[in-house]
């Protein structure tokens, strides 16, 4: 009997005390959106990112909904990061929000140098978002804190890195004019230019950004010229072809007029010379199917 009392007693212990266990949510923190940054995928990381290049200024915008029972005063957004920094926003007055409504902050910090001993580029970095709250009843009972953790996701890129990524974008961008090339010449230089592209995409994703960012460039150089060498072979001849098709175009407009010009029996008797013509000329045709007489 005793043995069940204390049982009993363990039991009711253990759900008083889980009731005043803090459980980490990211209830209240509704979206966060990096303004700016480079939102895509990356080869080098195997994963989509959101970076920024060394120096550089990152703004982070957070969205906050009040999901308690009374409005509440936010104090502070602060975004601490996996190197030991947190970027604070002080709220000076305190911004205060109404039971179910959704209020918007950011956090503005310079993107530290990537090659440090703390941070570095070779690696994604994870980062929390806080969010700290005081009760708005009219008594300062407590302060709170609602916090958001990601997974690492944040990029810093190096120059070079950051390069590369530019030269990759505008490379990815240039592509063969509609219907291709007309001239060998310069479908051999695209094929080459492809070539590059490929090398640069394995080097980057290798994570060797200098060698990378080299072939992109031989890469956009030979795009650059393929066209060139289009335009210096073919360009000649098509403006050749088009002053022809509009000399024709001006020629059968003035016969048009001509006709037009002239009276309903002269019109007549141009098409009439124009039926005899073509007869004249089936009838040459027909002359020229029948078989040769035989000689002895």
């Amino acid at each position: 009997m005793k043995k069940n009392l204390v049982l009993v007693a363990f039991v009711v212990a253990l759900t008083l005390t889980s009731a005043f266990v803090v459980i980490p949510t990211r209830a209240g923190i509704e979206s966060r959106t990096w303004l700016g940054s480079i939102d895509d995928w990356d080869d080098y990381y195997g994963r989509f990112v959101y970076g920024y290049e060394e120096g550089s200024t990152a703004t982070l915008w957070v969205e906050v909904e009040n999901d308690f029972a009374n409005k509440i005063n936010i104090t502070e957004v602060i975004v601490g990061f996996d190197w030991n920094t947190n970027y604070t926003t002080l709220l000076s007055p305190l911004v205060t929000i109404e039971v179910t409504r959704v209020r918007y902050f950011t956090v503005t910090f310079t993107v530290p140098f990537a090659n440090t001993t703390a941070t570095s580029n070779m690696f994604l970095h994870g980062y929390t978002i806080y969010v700290k709250h005081v009760n708005a009843t009219g008594h300062l009972v407590n302060t709170m804190t609602r916090a958001y953790t990601s997974s690492p996701e944040f990029a810093i890129y190096s120059k070079v890195q950051m390069e590369a990524r530019e030269k990759a974008r505008l490379n990815s961008q240039l592509g063969p004019p509609i219907g291709g090339f007309n001239s060998t010449a310069a479908k051999i230089l695209w094929s080459r230019a492809d070539n590059e592209t490929n090398v640069a995409e394995t080097m980057y994703a290798q994570g060797d950004f200098i060698v990378a960012s080299n072939h992109y460039d031989e890469a956009l150089s030979l795009k650059n010229e393929a066209y060139t060498t289009e335009n210096a072979i073919t360009g000649g001849v098509q403006g050749a072809q088009l002053t022809l098709i509009e000399a024709q175009a001006e020629s059968f407009k003035a016969t048009a007029n001509y006709l037009n010009g002239l009276s309903n029996m002269w019109v007549l008797i141009g098409v009439a010379a124009v039926l005899f013509a073509i007869g004249y000329i089936i009838r040459g045709l027909g002359a020229l199917r029948k078989p040769a007489v035989a000689t002895a």
